[in-house]
């Protein structure tokens, strides 16, 4: 009996065990899904999902959509620039003028590194969509300002929007292009951010000297509201897989945190160190230590603890070109956004010009901006190589910038006209960093980030020149508060009672203050030269590379690339690409 149970036993084990496998699906049923549980949700979900290859009828609509995002961005920044004396005025700033610039820019450059990570959780279309909103309801509510605090608390608002919109249009641009058709087509956005730059400061004065500077904020908006719904009907919906709550669950939010911190802790006492608090004060030490240490504590967050990194490290390990992009990037970034605000700055007070004429004279500038984007686009596409344009575009900007320090050194009346061409064929600085898919909107959240945190180092070492040229050569010839004024604003000097023999001193202090910062320009412009003769151009014919491994994922990797293959699947993915495991550069 003992046998026999035993031998039943045995066979009703088996029939049991075999009852069991048939019953459960096939472990490829299992991983056929597209949308995983929310206990599954790892750094896998998070590969390429959103790219959608459209065709030249399509991209020809989409792409002067989201040009038209971009332009409205841009639009938004060098509109209020002419506005500002206006402004000051009727909201009694004072030295604080500065702040609204300031304010925008720092939530502009605190948002940028979690905005390519936010794209990927809630899909590029949505988030853009959810930014123009908020600028467009900061831009309303900064007309209807009665004090500055309120003014400044809305700019910031409206910084969160419009600095996200500059990086998802381009992060967006990626998704639908391949590498041989995105120089071609990203010459639309080329020129809309140079017709934004150039028509900016036009309306900004006109509507400040024929209605008021209210209108500079409300007559976006409903311009805002037609390219949403414009968007909303010709962008392809984003693709997100998993769940929305369980990613953002996997944010870095002790890196975020970290991030702002450091980031508001540099601006401020750089932007207003020498002005509104002196460079050797307590706070400004203070803001700037802290600011070290929470940038060391970023960077070890980042690199050891994050399981879904703003700013991955191994973007600065992978790729000597990448570096060098990101160090040309950050160096264009100085002269270009301190070019935007300097110009028009000597155009209205060494020249004397009208907020209408400093914008029609600067209109060349940035014309050439526009037209420069869209040729050579065109001639990426058509040669497949961009080293020989990037190195030609800086080397003619560097005898550039040489001409404008000789022009103004002598006075002439048509002393920056040089710099009016500054960025012809400018808008490609950023090719030769191929990320892989899986890093592409963290990579472009990372470039805006440091183009405007090199825009933000530029516009301060520039006024720290200038101011401390003005009191140098006045401080011999004026009243000590009269030179704090005239330091605090440009635009108050017509609200100061000068003979014409100070004021001549004065426009000569400013005429030496713009010859050196033009000075320093030429030796950034220099480097950035040799970084560009030192990226290696690999051309933009579609090739593969290797895609970052990441360990938290090896283990699944490992079960079998039949599983992967099924789980994987779909247009973009890299198990479906012609070398299994590897994943082209975008």
């Amino acid at each position: 009996m003992t046998s026999t149970q035993s031998t039943q036993n045995g066979k009703q084990a088996v029939f049991r065990a075999l009852f069991r496998k048939n019953s459960s699906p096939p472990s490829s049923e299992i991983t056929n899904t597209d949308e995983p549980s929310p206990s599954s949700t790892t750094l896998e979900t998070f590969k390429d999902q959103q790219s959608n290859i459209l065709p030249h009828n399509k991209l020809m609509i989409v792409f002067p959509t989201i040009a038209l995002a971009q332009m409205i961005s841009y639009l938004d920044q060098t509109c209020i620039s002419t506005a500002v004396p206006a402004i000051g005025e009727s909201l009694n700033m004072g030295p604080s003028i500065s702040w609204i610039a300031t304010s925008f820019l720092l939530a502009s450059t605190s948002i940028q590194l979690v905005n390519g990570r936010l794209s990927d959780i809630v899909g590029r279309k949505p988030l853009l969509l959810i930014c123009m909103g908020i600028l467009a309801g900061a831009n309303l509510c900064a007309g209807f300002a009665q004090n500055a605090a309120m003014l400044f608390a809305f700019r910031s608002i409206a910084g969160l929007g419009g600095g996200a919109i500059t990086a998802l249009v381009m992060i967006i641009a990626s998704d639908i292009t391949t590498l041989e058709q995105r120089g071609k087509y990203n010459g639309f956005i080329g020129a809309m951010v140079g017709l934004g730059n150039g028509i900016g400061p036009l309306i900004g004065g006109a509507l400040t000297q024929h209605a008021s500077w209210r209108w500079c904020f409300w007559f976006i908006v409903p311009v805002i509201v037609v390219v949403m719904v414009v968007i909303a009907i010709v962008i392809p919906p984003s693709t997100v897989r998993g769940n929305a709550w369980t990613k953002l669950r996997m944010l870095d939010w002790l890196g975020l945190v970290m991030n702002v911190g450091a980031v508001v802790l540099v601006l401020i006492p750089i932007s207003q160190g020498g002005s509104t608090y002196p460079w050797d004060g307590t706070l400004v030490i203070a803001m700037l230590t802290i600011s070290g240490l929470l940038i060391i504590t970023f960077v070890l967050v980042e690199w050891k603890f994050a399981k879904l990194p703003m700013m991955p490290i191994r973007l600065f390990q992978s790729d000597k070109s990448a570096n060098l992009v990101f160090l040309q990037g950050t160096l264009h970034g100085v002269v270009y956004w301190a070019n935007l605000f300097y110009i028009p700055m000597y155009l209205q007070t060494v020249r004397g010009y009208s907020p209408i004429l400093s914008g029609a004279i600067i209109l060349p500038m940035v014309a050439s901006h526009g037209v420069g984007s869209l040729v050579s686009g065109h001639i990426i596409s058509k040669t497949g190589h961009y080293g020989p344009l990037r190195a030609n575009d800086h080397l003619f900007e560097l005898c550039l910038v040489g001409g404008c320090v000789v022009a103004v050194d002598l006075h002439e009346d048509k002393s920056c006209v040089g710099d009016l061409f500054d960025w012809v064929f400018a808008g490609d600085w950023d090719w030769g960093c191929f990320p892989a898919k899986a890093d592409r909107a963290v990579t472009n959240s990372l470039r805006n980030f440091l183009r405007i945190l090199g825009g933000s180092v530029g516009l301060t070492i520039s006024g720290t020149i200038l101011n401390n040229t003005l009191k140098t050569q006045l401080r011999n010839t004026l009243p000590l508060d009269v030179i704090n004024t005239i330091t605090s604003s440009a635009y108050s000097l017509s609200s100061i009672n000068l003979s014409p023999n100070q004021y001549e001193m004065v426009m000569d202090a400013y005429m030496a203050g713009m010859h050196t910062i033009f000075v320093m320009y030429a030796p950034i412009i220099g480097v950035c030269f040799v970084c560009a003769v030192l990226i290696r151009d690999e051309g933009v014919a579609e090739k593969d590379a290797r895609a970052p491994v990441d360990t938290s994922s090896r283990a699944d990797e490992g079960r079998g690339s039949e599983k992967k293959g099924v789980r994987d699947g779909g247009e973009g993915s890299m198990v479906n690409s012609p070398s299994v495991g590897r994943q082209e550069r975008v």
